[in-house]
Parts: C-alpha cells; structure tokens; sequence
C-alpha cells in the first residue's frame, strides 16, 4: 500500500512540475523508465513520509517522530479579526524539505495549496505564501514554507470524541472556525431511520444555531461506515437519515429551501482505522455551509 501511494503522488509530483513549467521532470518523461531508476532522495534515517506529497525537486533534511506532542494550528481570525488557533494533541510526525534553488517559496507554497485535496486534507486557513493549516479528519498538518525549504508537521488528534454537542454556542465556534461540525448524539430507529426523541437535545442546539444565524444554504451531511452490510445498505441508510434531520428542522420552523441533503455512505471516513472508537465517529450527522 505505501509503494503504492508513494508511486501515486510521484506521478502527481511530476504532472504538477510540468503545468508549473520546470523542466527538470518533465523531461523525464520522455524515458518512461527514467524515474524507476531515480529514487527521491532522502536524509538519513528519514523513510518516505506517505501522508504528504513532496514538492518536486525537493530533498528531506530532517524529520522527527513522537508519540505524544502538542502542535498549535493557526486558523482563521473571528468576525472582529482576532486570531483563532487550536492546539491539538496527539501522535506527531515532522519533515524539513529543501529545495536546491533559490526563491522557491511561490512555487512550494501552490504546489502544497493543491497537494492538500489531492490527499484528502481541506485546507482550513492560509497565508499566502508562507503558512497552510489543513485537516482531514483526526489528522491535522501545519505547513511552514519559506525562501527554499519547508516543513510539515502532522498530529493526529487523540482527544477527539464522539461527544453530543452541548449547545448552540459550541456549534457556532466550530462552524466559525471550520465551516462544518460534527453533530453526535441523534438517534435513529434501525427500522426506518426515523429519529427518536430521547435524541432531541442535539437537534435543539442545531435548532437554536440556525435561528441565530439566518441566511445561506446549509448542507446536512450524514456518514456511516458499518462492519456489517454493504457500502449500498450505508449509503441508503445515510440518505435516510440526512432526510430526517433536514425534516425535522423544517418541521420546527427552519425554511426547505435553506436546506441540502448529502448522504456519503462510506465515502468519507473520518479515520482509516476500525477500533470500536474509530467506528463510532465515522457515523454522524455534519452540518456545513454550503459552497456558494
């Protein structure tokens, strides 16, 4: 899986160095066994990072590794301008990259800009061209680019819960710091996916959000990621689902047209792992606004 995915960005790498025009490895390709005999150089003792792609042409410096380390991630500032952050804790992985030319910081910087989808992140804040926050689910990576090298730094957050949301106020933090939530704690009759009652509590802080903050399109996303059944069965489950919270809301005064339904089955976990905490974060309700 790692030859595979290092093979996979490779091919990106080169692609992107190309539409960028350097020659360095685009020329490559007109030998089409010329990179199998090239590896990526690497610093000692640093083994490939697979959860980012290399910018093209550069080298790996320095890395660093540790199971327990705190990263603040710099996020966008408030409606009044002031700067936002989360510090997040968890397993850590860093790499220095360099780049044998000079003034390379424009180049890195939009490379790294359209790695960051490319390998499942959403990019949640920049300065261009020197700093790049993204996320893709538990992981977090802070990106630090300057004249001819940069850094990653990626923590996987061990304090995520699957929590209920409390209130209205902690759905509006997040969705002013993220532009989406996960909303936990809403419960569904396994027959038809109809919501329970004993789950109107997180409904009624979703409830209270939108009335305070009327105007735009909201999508309510909804995800599951079963052990059992097919990815058929979690997708129709999660069309369901997505359809009866976007019911309810309307049923308690929040206008249909304000409001768009996803259903992603198994499309986007938010971890790549199955333990009994990793599966039951996967399945949730999410609430986002809608690109415009």
């Amino acid at each position: 899986m790692a030859t595979h995915s290092l093979s996979r960005w490779l091919v990106l790498s080169i692609a992107l160095a190309c539409s960028m025009g350097l020659p360095a490895p685009c020329l490559a390709q007109e030998n089409p066994n010329a990179m199998t005999t090239e590896p990526v150089i690497q610093a000692a003792d640093c083994p490939p990072f697979t959860t980012f792609p290399q910018v093209p042409l550069t080298i790996v410096v320095s890395c660093q590794k540790s199971d327990s380390v705190e990263v603040t991630m710099p996020l966008k500032p408030d409606a009044r301008g002031l700067a936002q952050q989360k510090s997040v804790h968890g397993v850590y992985e860093y790499r220095e990259y360099r780049s044998p030319r000079a003034e390379q910081q424009e180049y890195m910087f939009e490379s790294l800009m359209q790695f960051a989808p490319i390998a499942g992140f959403t990019v949640q804040y920049s300065v261009r061209p020197s700093v790049i926050t993204a996320r893709s689910g538990q992981t977090w990576v802070l990106i630090n680019v300057g004249d001819n090298s940069y850094n990653i730094s990626v923590v996987r957050d061990s304090q995520m819960s699957c929590a209920p949301v409390n209130n209205a106020e902690e759905i509006a933090r997040e969705m002013e710091s993220h532009g989406r939530i996960a909303i936990y704690g809403i419960q569904f009759s396994p027959e038809n996916q109809i919501i329970e009652e004993k789950s109107s509590e997180p409904l009624k802080a979703l409830l209270k959000y939108i009335g305070q903050n009327p105007g735009g399109s909201l999508l309510i996303e909804s995800h599951k990621v079963s052990t059992q059944g097919t990815e058929q069965d979690d997708f129709e489950i999660t069309r369901k689902r997505a359809i009866a919270v976007a019911d309810w809301l309307v049923a308690h005064g929040i206008q249909a047209e304000t409001l768009q339904v996803m259903p992603f089955g198994r499309m986007q976990p938010l971890t790549k792992n199955d333990t009994p905490t990793d599966i039951q974060c996967k399945e949730r309700i999410e609430l986002a606004r809608a690109r415009k």
